[in-house]
C-alpha cells in the first residue's frame, strides 16, 4: 500500500489543545501553497517511483479552508504522477479533514467534483460549554448541518472526530454526544481521549493548577462506554481510536498501521519508504510553513534496520482490533512476531494483556485499556 499525505497548516485559530503544525491566519495563500506543494511533489516523487497510489490524505491545520480548485489542482498533480492501485475498482479514497462551520454548499460542491471521496467533520462535542472549552468555532446545530449538506452534495463517506476525557466531562455529557453523533449515521467515527500537551495552552493551564481533567479511571469508562455505544448501532471496532461501518474502514490510516508507504507533502509532513535490506526510511520537512514556502528541504532524516522496522510493525499492528496478522508479518519481516519476541509475548499473555492463536497476536479487550503500554514493550 503506497499512500499521499498534504499537510494544510492555515487555521482560523489555534484550539487550545493542539500541538499541530498549525498556522492561524486571517488571510491564506491559497495558490502559493498549491504551487509550492506541486513543485515538492515533483522532487519527492523520484523516491516512490513504480509506486501504486491507494490514498490521499489532505490534513491539517483545516484544509477544508483550502479553496476547491487548489485542492483539485493538487490532487490532478498527485494522481497524474502516481497511478491509481484501483484500476477500474471503483473511487479511490480522498480525505479531507474539515471543520463543520467551514463548509457551505459551494465548498462541498467544489471538492466533490475536486474528487474528494471522504470527509473526515472534526465535530468533538455537541455540549456547547465543551466546544467553548476546547476552542471550536462551531455552534450547537452546525455539525448536523454540515453532514446533511454534505450528503446531499453526493458525500456517502464521512467520518466524525469525537473527544472525551474533556475538562468538567461527565459521563451523562458523553452519553449525549454519543447519541447526538450516532444520530447523524457517519459512516466512521474517531474516538480521542484528550492529551493534554506541554507547548499548548492547555499545558501551560494545566502547570498552573488552572486545568483539570477526568482522571484516568473515569476516562476508561468512558471509553468502554463508547465501545458499547458505537457497537450497539453497527459500528465495527477495529483500531483503537476508530468505528467502522462494514466496508467504510479508513484506507489511508490503516495504512500507517499495516507498515505501508506513504509521502508527505506541505510543511511538517512526514514520509516513510522501505529501503532494499528490509530497513526503512523516515524523514520530515521544517514545521514552520514560511520556512518550508522558502525551501522545503528534509529537516530530519531516520534510518530503522530491519529489526527496528519489525518491532515497529509489532506496535503499530496492535493498535488493530484483529491484531497481528503472522503471516503476513513473516512474508515481509521474515519473523513470526510471535516466535520472534516470544518471552514479551508470553509476559502479555500471562498478564491477559494479549491473546495468541496460530493465525494472530492481537491485543485483548482489557490489553486495548493498555495499548501505548503494550505497544512500549516491542519499541
Amino acid at each position: 500500500m503506497f499512500g499521499v499525505y498534504i499537510h494544510f497548516p492555515y487555521c482560523r485559530k489555534r484550539c487550545p489543545y493542539c500541538d499541530f503544525a498549525v498556522h492561524a491566519r486571517a488571510r491564506i495563500p491559497h495558490e502559493q501553497y498549491a504551487a509550492a506543494v506541486r513543485r515538492e511533489l515533483a522532487e519527492r516523487a523520484p523516491m516512490f517511483e513504480g509506486r501504486r497510489l491507494t490514498s490521499v490524505y489532505f490534513g491539517g491545520g483545516t484544509p477544508g479552508l483550502w479553496r476547491a480548485d487548489c485542492v483539485g489542482d493538487v490532487l490532478a498533480a498527485v494522481r497524474a504522477t502516481f497511478p491509481p492501485a484501483t484500476d477500474g475498482g471503483g473511487e479511490m479514497e480522498v480525505t479531507v479533514e474539515a471543520n463543520p462551520d467551514d463548509l457551505p454548499r459551494e465548498q462541498l460542491d467544489g471538492l466533490r467534483a475536486a474528487g474528494v471521496t471522504r470527509l473526515s467533520l472534526g465535530v468533538q462535542s455537541l455540549e456547547p460549554k465543551h466546544l467553548a472549552t476546547l476552542g471550536r468555532t462551531h455552534a450547537l446545530g452546525e455539525a448536523e448541518r454540515a453532514l446533511g449538506t454534505a450528503r446531499s452534495v453526493g458525500f456517502d463517506n464521512i467520518s466524525v472526530d469525537l473527544m472525551f476525557g474533556i475538562p468538567s466531562q461527565t459521563l451523562t455529557e458523553l452519553e449525549a454526544d454519543l447519541a447526538g453523533v450516532l444520530a447523524m449515521e457517519p459512516e466512521h467515527v474517531s474516538v480521542y481521549n484528550l492529551t493534554v500537551e506541554e507547548r499548548t495552552a492547555f499545558g501551560g493551564l494545566q502547570r498552573a493548577g488552572l486545568l483539570s481533567v477526568p482522571d484516568s479511571g473515569v476516562c476508561a469508562e468512558m471509553y468502554e462506554r463508547i465501545d458499547a455505544r458505537l457497537a450497539a448501532a453497527g459500528l465495527q471496532h477495529y483500531e483503537i481510536s476508530s468505528w467502522a461501518r462494514p466496508g467504510r474502514r479508513a484506507v489511508h490510516n490503516t495504512l500507517y498501521w499495516t507498515g505501508g508507504e506513504y509521502l508527505g507533502l506541505g510543511c511538517s509532513a512526514h514520509s516513510f519508504r522501505r529501503l532494499p535490506g528490509g530497513g526503512g526510511e523516515r524523514f520530515s520537512v521544517a514545521r514552520s510553513v514560511d520556512q518550508w514556502l522558502r525551501a522545503p528541504a528534509v529537516a530530519t532524516r531516520e534510518t530503522l534496520d530491519a529489526a527496528a522496522l519489525e518491532r515497529e510493525a509489532v506496535w503499530l499492528g496492535l493498535r488493530l482490533l484483529d491484531g497481528v496478522d503472522r503471516a503476513r508479518h513473516a512474508r515481509l519481516h521474515g519473523v513470526d512476531p510471535v516466535d520472534a519476541h516470544a518471552d514479551e509475548v508470553a509476559r502479555l499473555v500471562a498478564e491477559g494483556l494479549v491473546a495468541v492463536t496460530p493465525e494472530r497476536l492481537a491485543l485483548t479487550p482489557r490489553g486495548v485499556l493498555f495499548a501505548d503500554e503494550v505497544g512500549a514493550r516491542f519499541v
